[in-house]
């Protein structure tokens, strides 16, 4: 990161100093590019760990059909005295 500031691209340029504000607007442009890929790439980061989760806690449904053993009550015997 370059220590230029936008103060010392008007200071420099003010003294008719051009190499010196020239490379304080490069400096301060690079650090604002830096910021913004940072932000960025926290973000896409974010957003691939969040989907990567999501997808891991999607309970898949079984693809063969469920068959529970019937149980049969058995049928009271009566007995008719």
């Amino acid at each position: 990161m370059s220590d230029y500031t936008p103060e010392d691209i008007v200071k420099y340029a003010s003294s008719k100093d051009g190499a010196r504000a020239q490379e304080a607007i490069q400096g301060v442009l690079a650090d604002k590019v830096m910021k913004a890929l940072e932000s960025k790439k926290a973000e896409v980061a974010q957003a691939m760990f969040n989907s990567a989760l999501g997808t891991e806690k999607q309970e898949v449904a079984d693809p063969s059909p469920r068959t529970e053993p019937s149980v049969e009550t058995p049928e009271e015997n009566t007995v008719e005295a």
